[in-house]
């Protein structure tokens, strides 16, 4: 996967992904639920900037996370943009990984449980699901 040099500073304007591998994280009416958004235990949720990726390119770094995940299904992912971020006071921080240059992390986030959830909420809310080009799931 080859991207042209660095990439820029992460802009406010810049779509994210969080990929979709679990698809219970999409409600019925294709809308996203917090589960997606929850951080590890490590505060660092894992999203994909789209930034010079082709859309080939986009599912490829999707399946190898899935596959890295051991799920074996990639739904889609839930888009939004840096701004939605920023908004519920989190950060957006460059964090290339092998295979995908484009990986970032949202930080930022509290250690209290109860507010992650209502921030979780919030990106959920801002996302928009984009299902898996062809498939037919959840």
């Amino acid at each position: 996967m080859s991207t042209t040099g660095q990439l820029p500073p992460v802009s406010a304007d810049e779509p994210l992904a969080r990929f979709v591998t679990v698809g219970s994280w999409v409600r019925a009416d294709k809308t996203m639920r917090q589960d997606a958004f929850i951080p590890p235990k490590d505060l660092n949720l894992s999203v994909t900037r789209h930034i010079r990726l082709s859309q080939e390119q986009f599912w490829i770094i999707g399946q190898a996370v899935a596959n890295a995940r051991r799920h074996t299904t990639l739904f889609g992912s839930a888009d939004l943009v840096v701004f939605a971020v920023a908004k519920s006071g989190l950060r957006v921080e460059p964090a290339p990984i092998p295979g995908n240059p484009q990986h970032a992390h949202i930080t930022g986030w509290p250690l209290d449980k109860p507010a992650q959830k209502n921030i979780a909420q919030e990106l959920a809310a801002a996302s928009t699901f984009v299902p898996l080009p062809g498939d037919t799931h959840p």
